[in-house]
């Protein structure tokens, strides 16, 4: 594959990634972004989903302004299509496992956007820690719901299509 070809998939796996996140954004407790990042970190070279992720990320940040958990999203979605693509083999191997991973995740992304808050006080950062809990809490179910439902399938089809 030429690097033109790679660059093009990259910013069209980073659409993709900024408009499922953003299209559910305004529905509370549907985060899809943790699962578009997990199903294509099993699918895509390892480089590739990472640079998506943070495109995306970047997109995010640059649309929508320089706020605190813009910036936490810079560090989050890398991070995690890092973490989901090294774990490809293990989860390949272990699939009953993968709603759960996904809704754990699905539930820290929620907590990890509250940690920059760190930087204006320890009180505001609990509080917001501790009033996102609820949310974070529904967001991972539903999250382990789509997991369920929805992985395999999609997983499948997204190869077939590279593989073409």
């Amino acid at each position: 594959m030429s690097s033109t070809q790679r660059l093009t998939r990259i910013a069209f796996v980073a659409a993709i990634f900024y408009v499922g996140f953003r299209m559910f954004a305004d529905i509370l407790y549907l985060e899809m972004i943790t699962f578009l990042l997990f199903v294509f970190a099993q699918v895509l070279p390892r480089r590739e989903v990472v640079a998506a992720a943070g495109l995306c990320a970047l997109l995010q940040l640059l649309l929508h302004g320089i706020m605190l958990w813009n910036i936490a999203y810079l560090l989050i979605f890398p991070s995690y299509a890092c973490l989901f693509s090294l774990g490809r083999n293990w989860f390949e191997k272990h699939l009953s496992i993968v709603p759960f991973v996904g809704a754990l995740a699905s539930f820290l992304i929620g907590q990890l956007v509250e940690l920059p808050f760190l930087l204006v006080g320890k009180t505001i950062t609990w509080v917001y820690l501790l009033m996102g809990l609820k949310t974070s809490l529904l967001q991972a179910g539903l999250s382990f719901v789509v997991f369920l439902f929805l992985y395999e399938p999609l997983k499948n089809k997204l190869k077939r299509i590279i593989r073409s």
